[in-house]
């Protein structure tokens, strides 16, 4: 009876979810010829067509659907038994991920995680910096630190502050406005859009309803960079005020936008937050960001 190599199905996994080789390898920390390679060895051992390749992509046939159903299955399991065994681990020692934005790193977490690690040397932070949400039942991360106004009810954790909104323009500006610009003014201006890595935030929705689209000059994928397109001149855009407020490249040009305020959330797997270094460290920075939530909050 031939055996099978269980890390297949990993492959299979990532494939069927991220439509690509290319997707399912960066997921998988490989390269994508190694993702075809595995996968048309499984095929060939087996006689079995595992997925049609199609012009948009890798879509999964039914032979492959079912074995990625029971796939599924066996890996959830799997990671429950690694979510208990972390959960149960008392030692204030050992590694852990964190997942965040490069705005909360910029603005404050950089500070903190250098805190942390410094009264916990035996504990080893890897930072996942990025706008994707990575699967914590999966543990990809084993802390969450996000701007969300519905946070996932799969996690636990804790609101920290909450996160406002306002537009900004260039400082040279300042020589325009003396107090808030008017909706009709700043509709004159050139604007900086959400690119797709934050398109989810709530700017975008806000700028779909409120800027022309004629308006909208060039778009960026982070805050961070929309923070400095600003303050090169490139237009005027909407920032969460914990970058904007402290920049003096920048000045502000409406008051907090109420309808965009957020949360912002430390979050981690119910099954692993008893986990000593887990918990140690979500007490923590939960501690130091509510302690700075004015940097955060409407002004």
């Amino acid at each position: 009876m031939q055996s099978t190599d269980w890390d297949i199905f990993r492959y299979l996994i990532a494939v069927a979810d991220g439509g690509s080789a290319v997707a399912a390898a960066e997921r998988l920390g490989v390269n994508g010829s190694t993702v075809l390679r595995r996968i048309s060895k499984f095929e060939e051992e087996r006689g079995i067509r595992l997925f049609d390749r199609l012009s948009t992509g890798y879509a999964p046939t039914a032979e492959c659907e079912a074995i990625i159903k029971t796939a599924r299955s066996i890996q959830e399991q799997i990671f429950e038994i690694d979510r208990n065994i972390t959960g149960r681990d008392l030692r204030l020692a050992g590694r852990l991920t964190v997942t965040t934005t490069d705005t909360f790193m910029e603005v404050i977490l950089a500070d903190i995680f250098s805190e942390f690690c410094a009264a916990n040397p035996a504990i080893t932070l890897d930072v996942a910096v990025t706008t994707s949400r990575l699967n914590l039942g999966a543990q990809d991360a084993d802390i969450a630190i996000r701007a969300s106004r519905n946070p996932p009810e799969h996690l636990v954790g804790q609101r920290v502050s909450a996160l406002a909104f306002a537009i900004y323009g260039p400082a040279s500006m300042a020589q325009l406005y003396n107090q808030a610009a008017t909706p009709e003014q700043l509709k004159a201006h050139s604007w900086i859009g959400m690119g797709e890595a934050i398109a989810s935030a709530p700017p975008k929705e806000w700028m779909d309803k409120n800027v022309p689209k004629h308006a909208v000059k060039m778009t960026a994928d982070s805050f961070p960079a929309l923070r400095r397109c600003i303050a090169a001149g490139a237009g005027i855009s909407v920032l969460p005020i914990c970058l904007g407020e402290k920049d003096d490249r920048l000045i502000r040009l409406s008051d907090t936008l109420g309808e965009l305020e957020t949360s912002v959330w430390v979050l981690a797997h119910p099954d692993v937050r008893t986990s000593a270094k887990i918990r140690a460290l979500t007490q923590y920075v939960s501690r130091r960001m509510r302690e700075a939530s004015r940097i955060f909050e409407a002004v």
